[in-house]
């Protein structure tokens, strides 16, 4: 399997005010426990720092299907909620290029 051919996601999240911190402890966590990311980055944006991006390329279809209908994935998602100020957005996408490690 190439890059290309790995499936992945853009994620931005906006917390509710100061839960931001609580926010990025949840989603760090998830990536680090899931073991279905081969890669991922957590973003905080400068100027609004409750603005959370992930940035995250999955192993394989089956390591995401596989993470999406997990245990693991419907805590977070319960906790995360809870925490968020409006709707997340989430955009599927394939990665196109990246440098190695």
């Amino acid at each position: 399997m190439t890059l290309r051919d790995q499936p992945a996601y853009i994620i931005r999240m906006r917390a509710k005010p100061g839960a931001g911190d609580k926010l990025f402890e949840l989603a760090t966590a998830g990536m680090e426990q899931s073991g279905a990311s081969d890669r991922f980055i957590i973003l905080r944006e400068d100027g609004e720092p409750d603005v959370l991006w992930n940035i995250e390329v999955f192993k394989s279809d089956a390591s995401k299907a596989a993470y999406e209908s997990g245990p693991l994935a419907d805590v977070l998602r319960d906790e995360i909620l809870q925490l968020l100020a409006e709707p997340p957005m989430r955009i599927a996408a394939h990665p196109y290029s990246a440098a190695p490690d």
